[in-house]
C-alpha cells in the first residue's frame, strides 16, 4: 500500500471519527434536553405540589383556627350560662326562702298578707321559667339555622301587650300602639313574639310610677336602601345612662343584674333582630334627659 492510499485511508477513518463523534455528540445532547425538560417538568410540579401543600395547610389552619374560635365560644357562653344561673337562680331561691322563712314563724292565722306571699312565690317561678325559656332560645339561635317567612307585626303586637297585662295584673299598665295601618307584613318568624314581650318586660319592670306608660310608634323607614318597618317602644321609666345603653345588649355585660335585669332578655332581643337582618338600639324618650324615659327603636326588614 503506497503513501497516497495510506493518506486516504487516513482521511476515512478520521472522517468516520468526526462523524461517530458528532452522532454522539447529538445523541448525547439530546438526552441532556430531555433530562433537561424532565428537570424542568419535575421542579414544575415539585413546586406545585409545594403551593397545593402550603394551600391545604393553610385551610388547615384556618379551620383549625375556625374551630378554636368556635369551641371557645361555645365555652365561654357555657360559662356565662353558668355564671347566669348562678346569680339568677340563687336569687329567686333567696327570694322564695325568705318568704318560707316568715311563713314558718307565724301562725297560719296571723298572717294578713297570705295572698302577696303568694304572689311573690308565683313571681319567682315565672321569673324561672322565663329565665330556663330565654337561656333555650338564645342557645338555639346561637346553634342552629335560621329562617324567615312573613309575619304580620300587629296581630303579634296586640298578643304581646296582652301577655304584659296578664303577667302584671298588680301594675296598671296603659299600652297603646300608635300607627296608620294595621297590617304591616315583615320578613321574620315566631320569635318576633320574644321580641316585643322582652321589650315590654322591661318596660313594666323598670318602672317605679304608679302607672306604667308605653306607647308604641310603628312607622316605614328606609336606610342604605332597605325598606324597614320601625317600631318605637316609649316607655316612662327610669331610663337608661348613656354609659349603659350599648352594654344592655351584650350577654357578657351581667353587671348588678338585681338593679338591670336586661342583660338576657335584651341580648336574645338583638340576636334575633340581627338575624332578621335588622337593628336595634336605645335613646332617650326626651333628649338629653335620660330619667324621663327610654324610647327602644326597632328596624325589621318590610316584606
Amino acid at each position: 500500500m503506497d503513501i497516497l492510499h495510506i493518506f486516504q485511508l487516513d482521511i476515512w477513518v478520521r472522517a468516520l471519527f468526526l462523524i461517530i463523534i458528532g452522532i454522539s455528540v447529538s445523541i448525547l445532547s439530546e438526552q441532556i434536553s430531555k433530562k433537561e425538560i424532565s428537570l424542568k417538568e419535575s421542579e414544575r410540579r415539585l413546586k406545585n405540589f409545594n403551593i397545593e401543600l402550603e394551600q391545604k395547610v393553610a385551610e388547615r389552619t384556618k379551620e383549625l383556627k375556625k374551630s378554636e374560635k368556635k369551641y371557645r365560644e361555645a365555652y365561654n357562653r357555657a360559662n356565662f350560662y353558668k355564671d347566669l344561673f348562678t346569680h339568677d337562680m340563687n336569687n329567686i331561691l333567696q327570694n322564695v326562702q325568705l318568704s318560707i322563712e316568715f311563713l314558718s314563724q307565724k301562725e297560719l292565722k296571723e298572717i294578713e298578707n297570705l295572698d302577696e306571699l303568694i304572689g311573690i312565690f308565683e313571681k319567682q317561678v315565672k321569673r324561672g321559667a322565663r329565665l330556663i325559656l330565654n337561656v333555650r332560645k338564645l342557645s338555639e339561635i346561637e346553634e342552629s339555622q335560621f329562617s324567615v317567612k312573613l309575619i304580620e307585626v300587629y296581630d303579634v303586637l296586640e298578643k304581646a301587650i296582652e301577655y304584659i297585662n296578664k303577667s302584671f295584673q298588680d301594675r296598671q299598665i296603659y299600652a297603646k300602639i300608635e300607627s296608620s295601618s294595621k297590617e304591616y307584613y315583615v320578613k321574620a318568624n315566631e320569635l318576633l313574639t320574644v321580641i316585643f314581650e322582652n321589650i315590654l318586660i322591661n318596660a313594666v319592670k323598670h318602672n317605679e310610677n304608679p302607672s306604667v306608660e308605653i306607647l308604641i310608634k310603628i312607622s316605614e323607614y328606609q336606610k342604605n336602601g332597605i325598606n324597614y318597618l320601625k317600631l318605637e317602644f316609649i316607655d316612662n321609666g327610669r331610663g337608661i345612662n348613656d354609659e349603659v345603653k350599648e352594654k344592655i345588649f351584650v350577654t357578657s355585660y351581667i353587671k348588678d343584674r338585681r338593679s338591670t335585669g336586661m342583660g338576657l332578655g335584651l341580648s336574645l332581643v338583638k340576636k334575633i333582630i340581627e338575624k332578621y337582618n335588622g337593628h336595634i338600639w336605645v335613646q332617650d324618650k326626651v333628649q338629653g334627659d335620660y330619667k324621663k324615659g327610654s324610647n327602644f327603636v326597632i328596624l325589621i326588614p318590610l316584606a
